[in-house]
């Protein structure tokens, strides 16, 4: 028995050592050989052990060597921009959004389409479609597709269990996702995936207990308390649709579903005579001070403030990450701090900025796999 053993933990020990380098350069940027082992309590042998086979295989680079003044030049490695990408994918109530990122979570390339929230049959295969277009241009290896769409998603098996704001219900993505691209294919829930790229590259790193609240047209959560590093199985999903909240126009509490989706607020604002065919364009009038649209807003925050509130009694993380419609800009940000009871404001924060949060959040389903050392690629 012991001899079948021979090896394994040394092997264990290397992938998870060489996880944590690419982690760290991930959240810190160009470090040195000496920082790196400093950092992770390893000795410069094993550091460098580590970085020559990522050094030969394109996915870190050397940077220029640093002078102190003080020994010798030290030369600082970073993550290859250019030695490893993949595709993220999100599938919204009426549009989907693909776009190809590298190793640190930054957009190398996007594009957004409208379609029919209803043909889930066409809008995979368009998808395919695009990945595969995607992954022909890109200019390195990619890894693989994440695709993030809201509701209930079996990871398992890559399927939609249920959507009900897209009326999918037993949906597979994956597989036929993997038939058109030959790539990796992983699936997961808004809330899980947004905290799964804030955990990676954004405000969420070093913590030690993380919730991302999304509000969009769901409201879903996504929670870790003490992670393991880089497993994606210790993030808690939930949905909040059935939470009662102020309704919009301020005369009783509904189910969030039924009074506090984006669909909702959007047509709210039309009926009441704005021009507002997206959350931007609400955001950009009440920016200009349009007394409708701070309203809308100021109710919607309240709203979001009773969410906040809610999952904050329960689970009582050190940080709450407001993503979606939640708080679109710093100042929406402030307002719903206002309006919190239970949450400390200070908790509370804004997702990190990125070209594009949508397609970092899926494509960072995979860049976390692939730092995990659990894609087939090693």
């Amino acid at each position: 028995m012991t001899s079948n053993l021979s090896g394994t933990q040394p092997r264990q020990a290397r992938r998870s050592n060489t996880s944590a380098v690419l982690q760290l350069l991930a959240q810190r940027g160009p470090l040195a050989r000496a920082d790196i082992a400093k950092e992770l309590s390893l000795n410069h042998a094993s550091v460098g052990r580590i970085l020559d086979p990522l050094l030969a295989d394109g996915i870190v680079r050397e940077c220029a060597r640093e002078s102190s003044g003080i020994g010798r030049p030290r030369t600082p490695v970073e993550l290859d921009p250019d030695g490893r990408f993949a595709i993220g994918i999100h599938l919204g109530v009426e549009r989907t959004t693909i776009g190809l990122t590298d190793l640190t979570g930054r957009c190398v390339e996007t594009y957004a389409e409208d379609r029919d929230p209803a043909d889930h049959a066409t809008t995979v295969r368009r998808a395919g479609e695009l990945a595969a277009g995607l992954a022909a241009r890109a200019r390195g290896r990619v890894l693989g597709i994440g695709v993030v769409v809201g509701g209930d998603v079996d990871r398992t098996t890559g399927t939609v269990v249920r959507n009900e704001a897209l009326g999918w219900y037993d949906v597979g993505v994956a597989e036929p996702l993997r038939r058109r691209t030959g790539l990796d294919v992983l699936v997961d829930s808004n809330a899980r995936a947004h905290l799964n790229a804030e955990l990676t590259f954004g405000a969420g790193q070093g913590l030690r207990s993380v919730l991302y609240l999304f509000v969009g047209n769901v409201a879903e959560i996504g929670f870790v308390n003490h992670p393991a590093p880089l497993n994606a199985d210790n993030i808690v999903h939930g949905s909040l649709r059935r939470i009662a909240v102020p309704k919009l126009t301020r005369d009783g509490d509904a189910r969030f579903d039924e009074c506090g989706t984006d669909l909702i607020l959007l047509a709210a604002a039309r009926s009441a005579g704005l021009a507002t065919p997206t959350l931007a364009d609400l955001v950009r009038l009440a920016d200009e001070h349009d007394p409708t649209a701070v309203d809308l807003l100021t109710a919607h925050s309240a709203q979001v403030a009773v969410l906040a509130d809610t999952v904050y009694d329960l689970m009582r993380p050190n940080l709450v990450i407001l993503g979606g419609s939640g708080a679109p800009t710093d100042r929406w940000l402030e307002v719903v701090r206002g309006q919190v009871e239970t949450v400390p404001p200070q908790s509370l924060t804004r997702p990190r900025a990125t070209t594009n949060p949508l397609v970092t959040a899926s494509g960072s389903l995979v860049v976390r796999q692939f730092f995990a050392g659990q894609l087939r690629t090693w």
